[in-house]
């Protein structure tokens, strides 16, 4: 498992804006890792690798097989292109300094010497000193952007570093702070892979108190619960009242401690959204991310609740459908169904593989060297061989990088003269 702080800076966003969810996700199970975690963990394994290897080329780690607290992975050329970006950039960085600069790597930090707690540290992902510049690196392996500009994260990182040289009596080395979060998945919906906001030492030493606070105000036994779209979604406290409470808030439904009798599925299912203005839907589009959540969140909370022994009249755990699978193997299947008549060819079926598939091939030459598609066939794949087909269309927030589609074509035209009506001649009618 990773060492995680109770109030560790990547967990920021939730408990400085909703202080009570500290005590209340101390009342759930521990959630497993997701994917998307799982997959994050081990980009960054493979980036804490190349670091530490003298900033090695991530593309020739592939295929090799590493190993962090969530397990053992193999190294694939999508990955290590994604890393590649990363080493990529401090490698410029180090360029820039002409090699007089320090690097460091999973470095852990903690701003317990300034604010007097020891639950708040966390792992750097890179440090970067040279010149007059202390640079903090934040790795994001996922799609979701994230904005750099009063990160809360990285600001607690910063504040962990001043305070690890005002713990040994030692001045900050600089005057400036840069904050770079480096997210390569975004260039595939053309957002900005690298980006970067400096401030001043004298900034983060101005946050000693704010943060402080923020910390402290998670130890009132009357801690206010602060539901919101950012710091519920990760919340494992899937059965909050304020939660639900202001999600239905949101979507102007009323939704107090919902008494006895009260139906608020009508309150639900009332709403027309065909006679709503374009207000009302924007707001409830702006409010869907908190329902989703409150979805999500209230389906799980019944099965956990269920599955620990509770009632829960009028609904009930049942198996879901379960998929079908042959009652042997495929190799024990094969000729028994071919003395049923059924022809081998239409068993077997031959399919080429999908661009996705290709991209992850893997085979062994003839000398039992394993193979993996390289960087440039990648390349020549995306520019000569591959056609990026448009969405299905979908409703985003103004913020989003993506190109609006264009909807109402009327401004794309001059307007049309009415032609003029002439009389019908005679020898025509």
């Amino acid at each position: 498992m990773s060492d995680h702080a109770l109030l560790s800076p990547s967990s920021r966003h939730r408990w400085s804006q909703c202080p009570g969810s500290v005590k209340e996700e101390a009342k759930y199970p521990a959630e497993e890792s997701n994917p998307a975690a799982i997959d994050g963990t081990h980009s960054h394994t493979l980036l804490e690798h190349c670091i530490k290897d003298g900033l090695s080329d991530p593309t020739t780690k592939v295929i090799q097989k590493m190993t962090d607290h969530e397990g053992e992975f193999t190294v694939d050329m999508e990955r290590a292109i994604r890393v590649k970006v990363a080493i990529d950039y401090i490698k410029a960085r180090v360029e820039e300094y002409n090699g007089l600069c320090t690097v460091f790597s999973e470095q852990k930090v903690t701003p317990r010497f300034l604010v007097h707690r020891g639950d708040m540290h966390g792992t750097l992902d890179v440090q970067i000193i040279g010149g007059d510049i202390i640079e903090i690196i934040d790795y994001k392996d996922g799609f979701v952007g994230v904005e750099v500009i009063d990160n809360p994260a990285i600001e607690q990182y910063a504040l962990g570093v001043v305070s690890g040289y005002a713990e040994k009596e030692e001045p900050v080395p600089v005057k400036t702070f840069r904050m770079t979060i480096i997210q390569p998945k975004l260039a595939l919906t053309g957002g900005e892979v690298i980006t970067s906001h400096e401030v001043s030492v004298d900034y983060i030493i101005g946050l000693i108190t704010p943060i402080g606070d923020e910390a402290d105000a998670t130890d009132a036994d009357d801690a206010p619960l602060v539901a919101g779209s950012v710091q519920c979604k990760w919340c494992c406290a899937t059965g909050c009242v304020e939660r639900a409470s202001q999600a239905m808030a949101d979507m102007d439904f009323q939704f107090p401690v919902v008494a006895p009798g009260d139906d608020v599925t009508q309150q639900v299912v009332s709403r027309d959204a065909s006679v709503m203005t374009n207000l009302q839907i924007v707001q409830i589009i702006e409010a869907a991310p908190l329902m989703r959540q409150l979805l999500e969140s209230v389906d799980k909370e019944a099965l956990r609740r269920m599955t620990a022994g509770q009632d829960m009249p009028g609904v009930k755990v049942v198996n879901g459908r379960g998929s079908r699978k042959w009652a042997l193997s495929e190799e024990d299947m094969l000729p028994k169904l071919t003395k049923m008549g059924i022809p081998k060819a239409v068993l077997l079926p031959a399919s080429f593989v999908s661009p996705a598939q290709a991209e992850k091939l893997t085979w062994e030459k003839r000398d039992g060297t394993p193979m993996q598609v390289s960087e440039k066939q990648l390349k020549r794949l995306n520019d000569e061989y591959i056609v990026h087909m448009a969405g299905k269309p979908t409703v985003a927030f103004e913020s989003d990088s993506r190109v609006a589609v264009v909807t109402n074509a009327a401004p794309m035209f001059d307007a049309v003269e009415t032609p003029v009506i002439v009389a019908t001649p005679d020898w025509l009618t």
